[in-house]
């Protein structure tokens, strides 16, 4: 049975709570015992445009349960939308769509017209859900189910936004205003899109259809919404914002939710401006404003590095989406966006560090690692200790993955990745006179340690040290660790008179288990039909058996990173 089904037989509450994975109790107990004054936090952040919005944070458990009813809801949206066999007319709020994706259907267009929606969630009243819920033909609930999903959902007026759920309902519900719009759209030979409260119409004929706005014939600079227009939007529950309704021409800065649609989608030029600006401010004080407007009037000043990459990330996104090029013409010559976010993502995960970390050339060599410093107490609590009955560690690992990664050239890991870390402190730290920027926030407070395999994958990373910081590692050397500039160090697994693997260091009887047939293989490239992976042996065999391994083997490796930590706080 779909989700949607379930949902539809649900009878009462009861059998709702059921469908949400709650039992009835627990699920009557969030709704109706906390005073509605403590369910939610209020509180304002600035807009784009000026003044505040109000953001209604749901307290814990019931933010978890409207988690669970925005899950199902979002299924059984995927479901019906399914059954229709139609694109949807709205990007906003939907995982696969996204803000560039709506932008894209009204570029190159002589005409565009923007207009808002006003109030867009508190215009989502609790009678309005629930007697959605109950009347669409594609839900049709049963009265208690219908009326329980508008208390789950609204704040006892409407939908509240910072609620997990009020997304997925106002998308629901705004379908309806969606294709009458879309009909009205076709009439008049244009295309409609709407991002949320943000509705967009864009033609390329000679003169804007008059049938959905006109200018004013004293201010050609204002336009009026035909009543047409008007009394769709008014039907379908809605208001308009005049103060947003907008028509750009083709000769002037046509824009569509923020983003710039005259050729190509792109970010307005003075948001970037503003993000290099901040990073500037960043990458020499370790602090940057907030916001760079003049028109904000005290911009807070931090070290919070997750507004900014947002900015940089949505400026990366959006440029990406007209940029044809592949992933190798992309690094060779990156664009200035791919550059200036590269040189974030370096200050966050090398310079602005809140403890020691360690880079391994894979993925499963981080579990061995904190298993073997679980095991080994000679190393608490340097690399790790209990704390309250739970294992706490003092260093952090590396994880792969992720666009960051794909940013960084470290995709995959690897040694033969690994070596843009090291060029990467090289331009950061010893710019060129083409490329005078450096980070000069300073000094690093934790090391950063690439804990690499002696093998013949290190000749890839030991060259390119060798090349640009004259530091000498081979197979043969045994230093200890080997410092390459700042915080960066480098550590080997033992030689043992030889080439090393880090999985060369647990007993042989580990190595040698057998799962359904197949042997362990630590190369990168098996058997399928004979041989497990290093994941299978980090997953199955490492993991679930820590506490019968003898890890000794780990201990010099595990000296050697206590050593460089230490030489860094000496330093």
């Amino acid at each position: 049975m779909s989700q949607l089904e379930k949902l539809k037989a649900a009878k009462d509450r009861k059998e709702l709570a059921t469908v949400l994975g709650y039992k009835p109790s627990a699920l009557t107990a969030i709704i109706y015992h906390p005073p509605a004054k403590d369910r939610y936090t209020n509180f304002e952040i600035d807009k784009k445009s000026g003044g505040k919005r109000t953001i209604k944070a749901p307290d814990a458990k019931l933010k978890k349960l409207q988690s669970h009813l925005s899950h199902l809801l979002y299924a059984c949206l995927d479901e019906i939308e399914k059954e229709r066999d139609a694109k949807p007319l709205s990007f906003g709020f939907r995982r696969d769509r996204w803000i560039a994706d709506n932008a894209t259907r009204h570029k190159r267009r002589k005409w565009v017209l923007n207009l808002d929606l006003a109030d867009y969630f508190p215009s989502f009243n609790f009678g309005r859900v629930r007697g959605f819920f109950l009347k669409d033909n594609s839900f049709a609930l049963q009265p208690e189910v219908a009326t329980t999903i508008a208390q789950i959902a609204c704040d006892g007026t409407a939908l509240p936004q910072g609620s997990p759920c009020s997304p997925i309902i106002a998308e629901l519900i705004g379908q309806v205003l969606d294709m009458r719009l879309v009909r009205l759209a076709k009439k008049y030979g244009v295309t409609y899109s709407r991002y949320a409260d943000d509705i967009t119409f864009s033609t390329s004929q000679k003169d804007f259809p008059a049938g959905l706005a006109s200018q004013d014939p004293t201010d050609a600079t204002i336009w009026h919404l035909s009543d047409e227009l008007l009394g769709k939007i008014t039907a379908s529950g809605f208001a308009v914002n005049p103060a947003k309704t907008r028509v750009q021409f083709r000769g002037s800065r046509q824009t569509v939710t923020g983003l710039v649609v005259n050729e190509k989608v792109n970010i307005p030029s003075e948001y970037y401006r503003n993000a290099r600006a901040m990073c500037d401010a960043l990458f020499s004080s370790g602090q940057y404003f907030t916001s760079m407007k003049a028109s904000a009037p005290e911009p807070d000043l931090t070290s919070n590095l997750n507004p900014l990459e947002g900015v940089l990330g949505h400026i990366y996104a959006v440029t990406q989406t007209e940029d044809r090029r592949d992933v190798r013409e992309q690094r060779i010559k990156p664009r200035a966006i791919r550059s200036l976010y590269r040189r974030f993502l370096f200050y966050k995960y090398f310079v602005a560090l809140q403890a020691p970390l360690i880079v391994t050339e894979g993925k499963t060599d981080p579990v061995y690692l904190r298993e073997a410093v679980k095991a080994r107490t000679a190393f608490h609590p340097v690399l790790g200790a209990k704390t309250a009955g739970r294992f706490e560690h003092a260093v952090r690992y590396f994880n792969y993955g992720g666009l960051a990664h794909e940013i960084l050239d470290l995709s995959g890991g690897g040694s033969g990745n690994l070596r843009s870390i090291p060029l990467d402190y090289r331009r950061n730290f010893q710019p060129s006179k083409n490329d005078p920027r450096a980070i000069a926030h300073t000094p690093l407070a934790h090391p950063v340690i690439l804990v690499l395999d002696n093998d013949d994958g290190l000749a890839s990373v030991a060259s390119t040290i060798w090349d640009n910081f004259k530091v000498k590692i081979d197979v043969k050397t045994t230093a200890h660790f080997y410092h390459i500039i700042q915080n960066l160090y480098v550590v080997k697994t033992p030689e043992a008179g030889g080439k090393s693997a880090i999985e060369s260091l647990f007993p042989d009887v580990w190595l040698n288990i057998e799962l359904n047939g197949k042997k362990f293989n630590c190369s990168n490239t098996i058997n399928p039909e004979t041989e497990y992976s290093k994941e299978v042996f980090a997953n199955s065999v490492v993991k679930p058996n820590a506490g019968n391994i003898d890890f000794s083997g780990f201990d010099l490796l595990l000296e050697r990173i206590v050593a460089a930590i230490e030489h860094h706080r000496a330093k």
